[in-house]
């Protein structure tokens, strides 16, 4: 091939938008035009020689110019993985180092030495951050099993103390396991649910038994107030009647027993029935004494 040919070529290369193709055109076409060369060149060769180099120097160029855009693309994406390695949301933050992955392969190719300068500084990052992110999920089901025995304890806890007679007592012990159940950490969603389930339904049952146990209490105050009503019923007939009789003091004397086997009518009312009802009966006693004496 001419050096005129080879001209031409290098002239094309220098216009054309493939530079990937054009710069290994012109490494070639560079060894052809060395091979057609010679020691004693015209004045004419020179002007070739000079008018090709300059093809070669603008392709050369465009090469330097690609080269620092790549390297540019390559330093930003850098940055931002050092970012993307400080975020604590490890879903969020994979996504996004997968995202920079894929832009780095597509972001081309930059001087040979500095392409693998730079792209030992993005895999350290890389490398660290999926190294961080294996130690934190390791870390993640390490508690887990950690905060699921917890939680299988309080639940045995919680069983045991359903188990006491003391209304008071059980629900101190249910609020303090409560309350360091709120403080255990997550045992993980496939446990969460199940043992939530567990625990709370020991305390749902606590609930359920003194409801129970509070309103047949209620039930029985009523009971015993309307029985402890009828006493005193019994007590203001005697007293209105004040015959004094045998029978009627024996019947007065017999109340405080009747009074003493209804039980206790609850804080609401005892007190104030038992003040009309000890009222009542002093009153028919001391009667009483002013008609014997």
């Amino acid at each position: 091939m001419t050096k005129e040919e080879l001209l031409e070529k290098a002239k094309n290369l220098a216009e054309s938008e493939d530079l990937s193709n054009a710069l290994t055109e012109m490494r070639n076409l560079r060894k052809q035009w060395r091979r057609n060369g010679s020691e004693d060149e015209s004045l004419y060769d020179k002007e070739l020689a000079d008018e090709f180099y300059g093809y070669l120097d603008k392709l050369s160029a465009k090469e330097a110019e690609i080269f620092a855009s790549v390297e540019d693309k390559k330093k930003d994406l850098i940055a931002r993985a050092a970012e993307v390695l400080k975020k604590p949301n490890f879903k969020e933050a994979t996504n996004e180092m997968n995202n920079l992955f894929e832009e780095w392969k597509a972001s081309g190719r930059a001087d040979k030495e500095k392409d693998d300068e730079l792209w030992a500084q993005f895999k350290e990052l890389r490398d660290q951050f999926f190294a961080n992110k294996k130690e934190y999920f390791e870390n993640l089901r390490a508690s887990f099993a950690e905060n699921k025995a917890a939680k299988e304890a309080l639940i045995e806890k919680a069983k045991e103390a359903n188990t006491l007679t003391s209304f008071k007592e059980i629900n101190n012990v249910m609020n303090e396991l409560f309350e360091q159940w709120k403080k255990t950490g997550s045992a993980g969603r496939e446990n969460d649910d199940e043992l939530w389930n567990a625990f709370n339904g020991e305390r749902r049952a606590f609930f359920k038994n003194r409801n129970e146990y509070y309103e047949k209490m209620r039930e029985t105050f009523a009971e015993r107030t309307a029985a402890k009503k009828e006493i005193i019923a019994q007590a203001k007939m005697c007293l209105a009647r004040s015959e004094f009789t045998d029978d009627e003091i024996n019947t007065v004397k017999s109340l405080r027993g009747k009074w003493k086997e209804v039980g206790n009518a609850g804080k609401e009312n005892e007190e104030e029935l038992w003040k009309d009802f000890n009222e009542i009966l002093n009153r028919y006693f001391e009667n009483l004494r002013y008609y014997r004496d």
